[in-house]
C-alpha cells in the first residue's frame, strides 16, 4: 500500500511516500516561501522521482493541525482535491500524533508527551503510548500553560519521551521538581529524555495514516476540517474570557440538573436507570461555567473497569468533549493501577466506535440485537 504524506502545519512544509511500512522518500522545504508556493511543486518532484502518479497511491494523511491556521488549510484543500479527482480514500492525522509517530521511529515502546509551543509560555500539548506494537492515546490534544501540563504528566509508567519544540530548559526545571514529589511519596520514577534530530512531520503523518487505515479510520472527504483548540485557561482569564471548562465528580446536585435538560442527553438510559446506577457507580460531569455538557460513568471491580455510559449533550457533540473525559478516566485507571477497560457500544455508533479506538480500544466480542434489535460491539482497552 503507498500512502503519500503532507505536512503544512508549521513553517516546514514536508510530504512523504511511505510503502507499508517503509519509507520511499521524504522531501521537506524551508525556504519561508508560502506553501501555496512550494507544496504542488514538491509533490510534483517527488512522483516524477519515483516514477509515480496520484493514480498508484491508494491513501493520502494530512495534518490537520494544530498549527498555522492558513498552511493548514492549503494542505487539508489540496487533499480534498486529489481525493475527489481519483477517489482515494485520505485520513486526517493532529500534529502532536505525528510527532508521537516521529519519536516511536527513533525509541519503539514508551510514553510520548507531544508539544507545539504556543506562545506565552503555553503549549498544545497530548500523550500518546507505544506499546507492544500497539498505539494508543492517554490524554488528548489540549491548549494548557507548562507548568499545568507539568503537573497532568505524572504517574506515567514507560519510558518518557519529549517529542517537539519544547523548551527543555523551562520543562525540565518544573518536571524535576515534579519528580521530587513523586519521590517524596515513594512512587517509581522513569527515565525521561528530549529526542531531538527526529524525521520529518510527514513522516509521522504517513505512519499514523497507515495504522488509522488498518483501524478502520478512515475519514470522509466531507469530514476531514482543521483541529482547533481552545487558548489555555489562563490566557483566555488573561483577555477576560469565562468560559472555564472543568471535569469534577458528579454530585446529586448534578444528578437532578441533569434530570431537567434530559431531553439534550438522546440515546441514554431512562432517567430512572441512570439514577439507580448514579449510586452503584463513579460519575465524571465535564462543566462549562455551571451548564453540563456531558458525563461518564465508570464501575471497579478488582483490576478492571467498566464504563458504563459516556454522553455528550446533543448540542455540544463533536467538539472535543468526550475526549477529555475519556483521557480523564484513563488517566484515573493508571493512577489506580486498573488492568483494563471495558464497554459496549452500538455497533451503529461509527462515531464513537471511532474514538474509542483512537484511545487504543479493540473489538473484543459482539452482543448480537442488543441495543433494541441492533448489536452491540465490546471493547477493551489494555493499560
Amino acid at each position: 500500500m503507498k500512502i503519500l504524506a503532507i505536512d503544512t502545519s508549521s513553517n516546514i512544509c514536508s510530504v512523504a511516500l511511505i510503502e507499508d511500512n517503509k519509507i520511499i522518500k521524504e522531501m521537506h522545504n524551508n525556504n519561508q516561501k508560502e506553501h501555496s508556493e512550494t507544496l504542488m511543486p514538491m509533490i510534483n518532484e517527488l512522483f516524477t522521482s519515483l516514477n509515480l502518479t496520484l493514480d498508484d497511491i491508494n491513501l493520502i494523511a494530512c495534518s490537520k493541525g494544530p498549527g498555522s491556521f492558513t498552511g493548514i488549510r492549503i494542505g487539508i484543500a489540496t487533499v480534498k482535491a486529489f481525493a475527489d479527482a481519483k477517489n482515494i480514500p485520505v485520513v486526517g492525522v493532529n500534529s502532536l500524533e505525528a510527532l508521537a509517530y516521529c519519536g516511536i521511529t527513533q525509541k519503539g515502546n514508551g510514553e510520548y508527551i507531544s508539544i507545539i509551543d504556543a506562545k506565552n509560555e503555553n503549549v498544545y500539548f497530548a500523550i500518546y503510548k507505544m506499546k507492544n506494537g500497539k498505539f494508543s492515546t492517554y490524554k488528548s490534544p489540549e491548549a494548557m500553560h507548562i507548568s499545568d501540563m507539568i503537573t497532568y504528566i505524572d504517574n506515567l509508567k514507560l519510558p518518557i519521551y519529549f517529542v517537539g519544540d519544547a523548551k527543555i530548559e523551562e520543562i525540565e526545571q518544573l518536571y524535576l521538581a515534579q519528580i521530587a514529589k513523586e519521590k517524596a511519596k515513594s512512587e517509581e520514577i522513569y527515565k525521561h529524555e528530549y529526542l531531538k534530530n527526529l524525521p520529518s512531520l510527514a513522516i509521522g503523518i504517513a505512519l499514523a495514516g497507515l495504522n488509522k487505515y488498518n483501524m478502520g479510520l478512515v475519514e470522509d472527504e466531507a469530514e476531514l476540517s482543521p483541529m482547533y483548540l481552545r487558548k489555555p485557561q489562563a490566557q483566555r482569564q488573561k483577555e477576560g474570557l469565562s468560559d472555564d471548562i472543568a471535569i469534577l465528580e458528579m454530585s446529586y446536585i448534578d444528578l437532578e440538573k441533569i434530570k431537567l435538560n434530559y431531553d439534550k442527553f438522546p440515546n441514554i438510559w431512562k432517567y430512572e436507570v441512570l439514577e439507580e446506577d448514579y449510586t452503584n457507580s463513579r460519575y465524571y460531569i465535564i462543566k462549562q461555567n455551571e451548564d453540563i455538557l456531558g458525563f461518564v460513568g465508570i464501575r471497579i471491580v478488582f483490576e478492571e473497569m467498566e464504563i458504563m455510559n459516556i454522553v455528550t449533550r446533543i448540542d455540544k457533540r463533536n467538539e472535543g468533549f468526550a475526549s477529555k473525559l475519556f483521557s480523564h478516566i484513563i488517566r484515573y485507571a493508571h493512577k489506580n493501577d486498573i488492568e483494563r477497560i471495558n464497554l459496549e457500544v452500538n455497533a451503529n455508533n461509527k462515531s464513537a466506535i471511532k474514538l474509542y479506538k483512537n484511545f487504543g480500544f479493540e473489538e473484543v466480542g459482539k452482543r448480537a440485537k442488543y441495543y433494541n434489535g441492533e448489536d452491540a460491539i465490546l471493547m477493551t482497552c489494555y493499560i
